[in-house]
């Protein structure tokens, strides 16, 4: 598997309608810069049905649903470890993406804000130790 350009963490509690509209202006703008996208939602234990919003509307994006609240650190560090960060040092795995956005929840991605990043960010000599993080 190829490395995608671009990673997403997503972490939400309790704010379905946010998270909904976060990965979909996501997803559109990732799609329409032609960008690989990898996004990755850890949902704190809602008790409002986001992580089964999330799965129907989203069947591309990789859930994690919490049995517990994680918090937003502990949640961004788990989705982290998915796209293939090692939180406690050392190299990105071969497939992690070339720059990673921590998102919140109520973050609505503007047409062409995924375009720079994953296009020409990345230097030649990128070992995966950092990360970019946007937020609304």
């Amino acid at each position: 598997m190829s490395a995608p350009d671009v990673g997403a963490a997503v972490v939400s509690w309790n704010t379905r309608a946010l998270t909904l509209t976060a990965i979909g202006t996501l997803l559109s703008d990732a799609r329409a810069s032609g960008l690989a996208l990898r996004v990755v939602v850890v949902d704190n234990a809602s008790a409002d049905g986001s992580a089964d919003a999330v799965r129907a509307a989203f069947p591309e994006v990789e859930l994690i649903a919490s049995g517990e609240n994680l918090g937003f650190v502990r949640a961004n560090n788990l989705a982290l470890e998915r796209l293939g960060f090692r939180t406690g040092g050392g190299p990105a795995a071969p497939d992690a993406p070339r720059a990673v956005y921590l998102l919140n929840p109520d973050t609505e991605t503007p047409a062409g804000a995924t375009r720079t990043p994953g296009a020409s960010s990345r230097p030649e000599s990128w070992d995966g130790s950092w990360l970019m993080a946007t937020q609304s």
